[in-house]
């Protein structure tokens, strides 16, 4: 199936991609953060797939969606669509989302209409940082970003009178602009991080679904699984979302080792070969492959606005290895 050519609405109706947004599906979870992680041009649709779900199943009552299903099955009978009456074998439980999702979005678009007519309009932006790129974003409520390489971030061109919401794929610095009366929200892999003005950093890479968020002044409150986890931090405390088990927890962190990035900083602390892996993939594109056959990596390394060859070279000298590349690849070996 070509997802490229998909617009909001098909990626709503998409089974894999409902269970991507459900967390219901590993395998899909995987796909579609894998997927839209190499396609940062679909964020915007993306982004509105995912705020009719959010409409769908947050603001409906059960007795309410099944209401909506009935009401649009029998649409389609009376109708007798020709899109859903070749299908001889036809499996409702699996296709109940599909076709109660129309129905559901026109009830609540009218819904919202009538009784919010005055509700803002926002107009939203998307940035995008390819690998190697880090750049900086002044926003309009004097609030400060630092988007990391390999990053997306959507965001209103102005904020509304309300609230201050971004949506972050990747990983960003931010220094909020203090307003008691907006609270300002970044939306990250299935976390939300509230605050009204501090510094923090958020990391919610595609390749990695875990979500970290590290707090250096203020205060902030992360929130899990559809707001039912919730954890307020405190200065040099840090959170993680594990997306596997749905688990929030507390740990400290190293300011340094976790915000060097912003100076072009690359540092390990007795780093794993998935960790080493993974930020040179978000830092330079490159992918690394371990065939050295090495079991136990701890490697510890600083490196400063330096080229990937540099680190990699680093890396095989302390642990007495060796290296291939072709093109973007590179290959760990034992030496001959």
């Amino acid at each position: 199936m070509n997802y490229n050519l998909f617009q909001a609405e098909d990626f709503a109706a998409d089974e894999s991609f409902i269970a991507y947004y459900l967390k219901t599906e590993e395998s899909s979870i995987n796909f579609w953060e894998n997927w839209i992680s190499r396609h940062p041009e679909k964020i915007d649709e993306i982004f509105n797939a995912e705020q009719i779900l959010a409409l769908m199943y947050l603001r409906l009552p059960e007795d309410e969606l099944h209401f909506e299903a009935i009401r649009f099955d029998n649409f389609l009978t009376s109708k007798k669509s020709e899109k859903f009456l070749r299908k001889k074998e036809f499996n409702f439980s699996k296709s109940f989302i599909l076709f109660s999702s129309v129905a559901i979005l026109m009830a609540l678009f009218f819904a919202v209409l009538y009784f919010y007519p005055n509700t803002e309009t926002i107009t939203y932006v998307t940035k995008h940082n390819g690998y190697g790129k880090i750049s900086i974003l002044d926003l309009s409520d004097g609030t400060k970003i630092t988007l990391n390489a390999n990053s997306t971030i959507k965001l209103p061109k102005v904020f509304g009178s309300k609230k201050r919401e971004v949506f972050l794929i990747g990983e960003a610095f931010f220094e909020v602009s203090k307003d008691k009366s907006r609270p300002f929200t970044v939306n990250a892999n299935g976390t939300k991080t509230v605050v009204l003005g501090t510094k923090f950093n958020v990391s919610a890479y595609g390749t990695k679904p875990d979500v970290s968020v590290a707090l250096i002044e203020g205060s902030i409150e992360i929130s899990a699984n559809a707001g039912r986890d919730k954890m307020l931090l405190r200065p040099s405390e840090m959170a993680t979302f594990f997306t596997k088990n749905k688990t929030l927890i507390r740990t400290g962190f190293d300011q340094h080792e976790v915000t060097s990035w912003r100076t072009g900083q690359i540092i390990f602390r007795n780093a794993n070969f998935k960790t080493i892996a993974e930020k040179l993939k978000n830092s330079y594109g490159i992918k690394l492959i371990d065939q050295s056959n090495m079991k136990d990596w701890n490697y510890s390394g600083e490196f400063e606005k330096a080229d990937y060859i540099t680190i990699i070279k680093s890396i095989c000298f302390a642990e007495n290895i060796t290296y291939e590349q072709t093109n973007q690849t590179i290959k760990l070996k034992q030496k001959k």
